[in-house]
């Protein structure tokens, strides 16, 4: 037995890169996993990988920049392992620009996402 049997993680951006290997590990550490990401089919291939392998999971679409997002993705967690111990705030968001090529529009998008990400999950029920 580890140290993260039985626990439960919100990994966001977890349905493919980074976040999808984060939460593969976690699963196989016998951590219950919601999988979050903005697309249904990724994140539902994430959580066919890690219950194929005898894991747990769940997912959880939605953007973690949407304020009303954080409660829903909580209670994923909650609502379906009954607690939350860890949160992985890996979803991430580029163009792959250079800062001064790029539009004001992509400017502003990737501040609203750095800025928001951590930010809905945390305080009173997950917002700030």
């Amino acid at each position: 037995m580890g140290n993260l049997d039985g626990k439960v993680a919100l990994v966001s951006g977890s349905g493919r890169g980074i976040g999808r290997q984060i939460a593969l590990k976690l699963a196989r550490e016998d951590v219950a996993v919601v999988v979050n990401d903005l697309d249904e089919a990724p994140a539902k291939e994430t959580v066919d990988e890690i219950t194929a392998a005898g894991g747990r999971a769940t997912a959880a679409i939605g953007s973690v920049t949407d304020p009303d997002f954080a409660e829903e993705f909580v209670a994923a967690a909650t609502d379906t392992f009954g607690g939350l111990h860890i949160i992985v705030n890996n979803a991430g968001y580029t163009w792959d620009n250079v800062v001064q090529k790029m539009t004001d529009e992509q400017w502003h998008a990737m501040l609203a996402f750095r800025g928001a990400a951590g930010c809905v999950l945390r305080g009173d029920r997950c917002r700030c």
